[in-house]
């Protein structure tokens, strides 16, 4: 045992609790938080124990709803669901914890899907690599590892291209559970690294460029019921998973304060767990294999839930077993210390006096015997008596950090950014920057109807005791006619009550574009609009704290804390992407913007310009196993 002193040094130099009695979506997903298996293993035994009965065929569905109070762990059951299935496969997990707009549930649950289908399986390839390998070595009767169809793909389809009009013809045939053949394609081009993104991009229901649609052979479809499409298109994912996999269906969060949009009567005034659920028990409605896995508070279940019309067919179904997860008794406490204390130690590969150490458990029972505190508590009493107390600003900017190297991909998605930017724009309220004074940040863009959600917001204030109204579109689209169709409302300054219109889009906007070109020079050199090209890493400190702000109280820090944070760090005030939009327009153009179709053509050159012999050896054997 090394000198205590030694000991003490470390635990004064770091805080393994601080910051991290939450567990967040990164963690559900990436590297397990320490897990004292005991606690509440009735619920995860429960859920495993469903998805082993549809694995054998015991059960085709099974619905399970957890009910528990704030910080009692629900997460915490559903992340080691998710772990244990990635050691030791057994279905496809799906996690669902941010809802978005109400009003386009059905989109938000596809992107959800998609992005699950992006993180890793049990093979440590993407669980869509996983699956399209299955599929694949039922339809050639072979036993290839992903890993080595990935290594392989791009090598195969750059001499072979016509095989994946073959391939997916031959899956399609087995009878998979899916009416578009397409959805068969896109998930064997995401064996193809260099085409992944843009497949799963496609899948998730999003544009591609004509050159890269044709390319792959994916059509972009225009939908007039965008939520209609979304949802005929994630069931027939599900079927697919279902196919040759169990999937596995986690609603969690279900316990927000929001509610539906007023103008959309089908979730007019009802809240997100009274959406949700309606939208599981639609699910479940069409699932032929599968779990579905709800998880919220008692009081939201009581009096959101069971006061709706259909509450009896919703509980039914997703709630056929209902599941309370357990406060904690005195032997559970000292697990769950010991537990994360046994992790902290081992990463500085010290052994302490006892396993408890720098508390003791006649400390831990005096606090914690007779209160049956939920296991967040405990781990904040941790965290405030570990070392020297916590310092908030310190807190946050470890938050920060952990968020900001957490976020998944996000500069295709418009609402994402535009809630980044309407959220650290209202935080300048009463504020001038760059001559404009923010009054006000308005997300609610009237006539609706004629928006169309192409205008996220608008920035209300004054520039030089002028009334200004900056109506803000954020417009990632990778097609022509969307991208004009909103910079077409972006010059409709009179429908909308604008002064100036601002594009933001970090990609070219092609010459053949017609009516973008011709609404985008109306917009600049006619109305004194601007287009901005925002970057990356403009953009993520700005997602980064939204995502914490949403989730203070959680996190026990008070809003004057992150206030405090954001005058001190300056993230917003001098972010470029902030300063540019409210800055006199250039009248110009940007210089830097990314040629989509360009990126696409020289990464596919790339990859066929890599390839060694012996690789290509390989692929050659690959193929004629694939021809067969």
């Amino acid at each position: 045992m090394p000198p205590l002193g030694q000991i003490n040094r470390i635990i004064r130099s770091q805080n393994p609790f601080d910051g991290y009695f939450v567990v967040k979506s990164h963690q559900v997903w990436g590297k397990e938080l320490p897990d004292a298996t005991s606690l509440n293993n009735h619920a995860s035994k429960a859920i495993l124990d469903a998805i082993k009965k549809v694995n054998d065929g015991k059960l085709e569905t099974a619905g399970i709803t957890l009910l528990a109070p704030k910080g009692v762990g629900k997460t915490h059951v559903l992340s080691r669901v998710r772990h244990r299935l990635q050691q030791h496969g057994g279905g496809i997990f799906i996690y669902l914890c941010e809802y978005g707009k109400l009003s386009q549930i059905k989109q938000q649950f596809l992107q959800g899907l998609i992005s699950s289908l992006r993180k890793a399986g049990n093979q440590e390839v993407m669980q869509c690599q996983e699956l399209i390998t299955v599929l694949l070595n039922k339809t050639i009767k072979k036993e290839f590892t992903a890993k080595k169809l990935i290594a392989n793909f791009p090598a195969i389809i750059a001499k072979k291209p016509q095989l994946i009009d073959q391939l997916t013809h031959q899956i399609y045939q087995l009878g998979v559970g899916v009416e578009d053949p397409d959805l068969v394609k896109a998930l064997l081009w995401t064996l193809s690294l260099v085409h992944a993104p843009y497949a799963l991009n496609w899948l998730a229901g999003k544009e591609l460029t004509e050159a890269q649609s044709q390319k792959m052979g994916l059509p972009n479809v225009s939908q007039n019921d965008k939520d209609a499409y979304a949802f005929n298109i994630a069931l027939q994912l599900l079927n697919l998973i279902g196919y040759c996999s169990t999937p596995v269906i986690c609603f969690d969060e279900l316990d927000g304060a929001e509610s539906g949009d007023e103008d959309d009567a089908l979730v007019a005034g009802y809240s997100r767990s009274q959406v949700v659920v309606s939208l599981g028990k639609d699910i479940y409605n069409n699932l032929k294999k599968g779990v579905l896995v709800t998880a919220m508070y008692p009081m939201t279940w009581r009096s959101e839930v069971q006061v709706l019309p259909q509450v009896t067919a919703i509980e039914d179904r997703i709630a056929a077993k209902k599941i309370e997860l357990n406060h904690l008794k005195l032997p559970d406490v000292i697990a769950l210390v010991s537990r994360w204390l046994e992790e902290f130690y081992n990463q500085h590969d010290v052994d302490p006096p006892h396993k408890l150490y720098p508390f003791n458990e006649e400390e831990l029972r005096k606090n914690f015997e007779e209160a049956r505190p939920p296991v967040r508590e405990v781990l904040q009493w941790c965290a405030d008596n570990f070392g020297p107390g916590p310092d908030p600003i310190g807190k946050l900017e470890r938050l920060y950090e952990e968020t900001d190297s957490d976020l998944e991909a996000f500069i295709d998605d418009n609402e994402k950014i535009a809630n980044a930017l309407a959220f650290c724009l209202k935080t300048l309220e009463g504020q001038t920057l760059e001559g404009v004074t923010i009054e006000t940040i308005d997300r609610d863009i009237r006539p609706k109807y004629r928006n169309n959600g192409y205008i996220q917001f608008k920035v209300i204030g004054q520039e030089n005791n002028e009334p200004v109204k900056i109506g803000v579109g954020i417009l990632q689209n990778s097609n022509g006619r969307s991208v004009g169709a909103g910079l077409k409302r972006l010059t409709w300054y009179r429908d909308f009550g604008l002064t100036r219109g601002c594009l933001v889009r970090s990609k070219s906007i092609r010459s053949y574009w017609q009516g973008a070109n011709r609404h985008l020079t109306k917009l600049i050199d006619e109305l004194g609009g601007e287009w901005v090209s925002p970057k990356e890493d403009e953009i993520r400190p700005l997602v980064a704290l939204r995502k914490i702000a949403r989730n203070l109280e959680d996190y026990e820090i008070k809003q004057e804390h992150f206030q405090q944070f954001l005058e001190e760090k300056r993230l917003i005030i001098e972010n470029p992407l902030i300063k540019e939009i409210l800055s006199a327009p250039s009248g110009t153009t940007p210089g830097e913007v990314t040629d989509e179709d360009e990126e696409f053509e020289q990464a596919e050159k790339a990859v066929s310009e890599s390839s060694d012999s012996e690789a290509l050896s390989e692929a050659e054997e690959l193929t004629a196993c694939l021809e067969t």
